[in-house]
């Protein structure tokens, strides 16, 4: 008995869903542990950090 198309198609939106749930979930945990905190503000400040006159090329 094969499988057929519907099945096949539930499957792979159950597992799609489920997927990116969790990868939604280890992203905010990243982004918001504290010991991220430290590293967002070097990277919102090293932006600048160079910057002493206007940029011409």
């Amino acid at each position: 008995m094969s499988p057929s198309h519907d099945l096949m198609v539930m499957i792979a939106k159950s597992f799609g869903l489920f997927y990116l749930m969790g990868f939604f979930i280890i992203v905010v945990i990243h982004t918001y542990r504290p010991s991220s905190k430290a590293l967002a503000d070097h990277a919102a400040r090293s932006v600048l950090e160079q910057e002493d006159q206007p940029c011409r090329k």
